[in-house]
């Protein structure tokens, strides 16, 4: 071929190649992988498990299992070969101290899901219908089984979920959006807001209201935030799973859905009364408390590394990753 056409071809693929760090440019690496985790997680489970009949919580727990293995493998081949770095560079370089403030993470979580509900008691916004209550599904499980596979799914969701919507979106929008009109910090803060936005855009689900997209793009940019001045998944992860459990097993905040009430099994099971501009999913009550998550996150990561900053770098230097 001669050089006028390769010259041609060059310029045709610029929009989706970038030829400096030699992998294709951010938005087709974040589509790309959105897409295939989409399929990994919707489709395939559906086609799987649409026909067989198990209890709620098992079926949960098979469904985000094979998403997890699904989500891994994606990330796997993604890192190697498409957005050519380590697993690790996402922030899963699991030790003792990602231990550590994974578990800070979900003590967290823990105490500010259950000030949610001390608000709703004391306000009379909801009062205890019952303890330790095991789902009203025909087959479910006896509730020590069934909270131990909910446990199960909801750190699978916790781990595929943030891996994707952190680790993976959230550092490839930053990396995009570097040039000389954004400055590093800008980058990443925008970065931030790309990922945020689509996770609200995927969770608010059948509420199809701004308020609920509101709230979950909130909860999208605490969590962003977390992996951002910590450049690890570790808090991100604990805050997901135990806000996951939290809500819909131990608390039983879910059960002011009335599509969903008294599906799942919880250790507290309240009934609400109040109004859902406060006591909703998307109430004034939980926004609050996802705005005190973010406070004793901070917090903790202040106490821990002496400051708060953006410790992501959305600068790929080609030389630094030649040899992974």
């Amino acid at each position: 071929m001669d050089e006028p056409s390769k010259h041609t071809i060059r310029l045709l693929l610029v929009p989706f190649w970038n030829h400096t760090e030699r992998r294709p440019r951010a938005l087709w690496r974040i589509l790309g992988a959105f897409v295939l985790v989409a399929i990994g997680s919707q489709v395939i489970p559906s086609v799987l498990f649409n026909d067989i009949e198990l209890p709620p919580s098992i079926l949960g727990v098979a469904q985000n299992g094979f998403t997890v293995a699904i989500v891994l493998l994606v990330v796997v081949i993604w890192a190697r070969h498409v957005d050519h770095r380590q697993l690790s560079e996402y922030g899963l370089e699991i030790g003792d101290e990602w231990i550590r403030a994974a578990g800070v993470g979900i003590i967290i979580a823990f105490v500010a899901w259950g000030l949610a509900l001390v608000v709703h008691l004391s306000t009379g916004w909801a009062h205890i219908s019952a303890l330790l209550s095991p789902s009203n599904a025909e087959n479910a499980l006896p509730l020590t089984l069934a909270m131990l596979a909910f446990t199960i799914q909801f750190l699978f969701v916790g781990i595929w979920e943030e891996l994707l919507f952190r680790g993976l979106i959230l550092k490839n929008a930053a990396e995009g959006f570097q040039s000389r009109w954004f400055s590093e910090r800008r980058s990443v803060l925008a970065g931030l807001v790309v990922s945020s936005v689509l996770f609200g855009v995927v969770h608010v689900g059948q509420a199809n209201s701004l308020l609920a997209l509101g709230f979950w793009v909130l909860m999208g940019l605490v969590l962003g935030s977390t992996y951002v001045v910590t450049d690890s998944l570790a808090i991100p992860i604990g805050l997901h799973f135990a806000t996951n459990l939290a809500f819909n097993n131990v608390y039983g905040l879910s059960n002011v859905r009335p599509e969903t009430a008294n599906i799942a099994a919880t250790l507290l099971r309240p009934d609400f009364t109040g109004p859902a501009r406060f006591v909703g999913v998307s109430g004034f009550v939980n926004v609050g408390i996802v705005l005190i998550i973010a406070t004793l996150a901070i917090g903790y990561v202040t106490i821990r590394y002496g400051s708060v900053k953006v410790r992501i770098s959305p600068s790929y230097t080609i030389d630094s990753h030649s040899q992974k």
